[in-house]
């Protein structure tokens, strides 16, 4: 009976491992975020799962640090309440890798990629707009020699106007898709 139980868990492990399996396992550096995003320009439509406009709305890398993931770039006319004129904003951040631990790399998830960054627009006399995302990038395996890969998370933002005051549109969830 014992016998029977390893030869089963031992099945169970070959399946998961096998290399047929649908998920995509990638243990990316910063170094290879840096060569993806900035040298080979690709960047993030954030459309909101599907239903935002994919003509705007795009985060762009400009500088990725390779020894701790902090990053520059800017985001192209963002979609917060109430939306801002079609602009480039200055954004920085930061992205993260967690690496892969479970069951010391066992099961071959990959490595879990989290991203962070913030705009402020104040070009306005007296209105000022600001946002923080939080989230994750998910990649998905290479097409036509580009990756594919999905970002998604949460905006806190908030606009204040001399009129009104602050006012905050939190949370509000964005997604995107990694293109060139």
């Amino acid at each position: 009976m014992l016998k029977r139980c390893w030869l089963a868990l031992l099945l169970l492990l070959a399946v998961l491992a096998a290399p047929g399996r649908a998920e995509a396992q990638y243990y990316f550096s910063l170094s290879d975020l840096e060569k993806l995003f900035v040298q080979d320009q690709q960047y993030f439509v954030l459309d909101d799962e599907g239903f935002g406009d994919p003509s705007v709305n795009h985060l762009h890398f400009s500088h990725i640090d390779t020894t701790t993931g902090n990053f520059t770039g800017y985001i192209w006319a963002p979609q917060i309440v109430p939306a801002i004129a079609k602009k480039s904003l200055p954004v920085s951040g930061t992205i993260t890798i967690n690496p892969d631990s479970f069951i010391g790399g066992l099961f071959g998830t990959g490595n879990y990629y989290g991203i962070s960054f913030s705009w402020d627009d104040n070009s306005t006399f007296c209105f000022d707009q600001s946002a923080s995302y939080t989230g994750a990038i998910t990649f998905r395996g290479y097409r036509g020699g580009k990756m594919q890969a999905n970002i998604a998370g949460s905006i806190d933002a908030s606009w204040a106007e001399c009129q009104i005051g602050p006012v905050n549109f939190s949370p509000i969830a964005f997604s995107g898709v990694l293109v060139k």
